[in-house]
């Protein structure tokens, strides 16, 4: 993700009123984390895996906080546990962001992330938008957040296309 979309995936978290981001740094978000890490209003900490940065999120959510999870597309399966207990049993809404892999227009072929993740969304019960057009990446984050907050679940953003690369 080059740093000007990078730029609006920050806007749209403060938008949103997002002010705690948990994440495992991967290639396609790593402008998000750099900026993340750099931004005296949003608290970015970085996990050891996105199980555990799942937990933290969470955790947020319970210590006043309004988070988000950033985590790679191969995160999504590694937090789906974790994000099923989470939405299903707790009623925590977080704000999940993905690039979504393997989406028509990848450089690189990652047809596995193309078959699993809505698969994935789906059975946790995770609604979810895909943004495809970087203009409409602020609003989208804003909209998926409120309906989180207003809905007590978890909801997902999966950035594809000119969105993401």
């Amino acid at each position: 993700m080059k740093p000007e979309k990078a730029g609006l995936v920050i806007e749209g978290l403060k938008e949103a009123g997002i002010n705690f981001a948990v994440g495992v740094p991967d290639a396609q978000f790593i402008e998000v984390y750099r900026m993340l890490s750099n931004d005296s209003d949003i608290h970015y900490v970085g996990a050891a895996n996105e199980g555990e940065a799942a937990g933290i999120t969470m955790g947020a959510w319970f210590g006043g906080k309004r988070p988000t999870l950033v985590i790679a597309t191969s995160g999504l399966l590694v937090a789906s546990y974790h994000l099923a207990r989470i939405n299903l049993l707790h009623e925590v809404p977080i704000l999940i962001l993905i690039p979504y892999r393997g989406d028509l227009g990848d450089p690189r072929w990652m047809g596995m992330y193309q078959k699993t993740t809505e698969p994935a969304l789906k059975a946790m019960d995770i609604p979810y938008r895909v943004v495809n057009r970087s203009s409409d990446i602020v609003p989208t984050i804003k909209e998926c957040n409120a309906s989180a907050r207003a809905w007590l679940r978890s909801a997902a953003v999966l950035f594809t296309g000119e969105a993401l690369w």
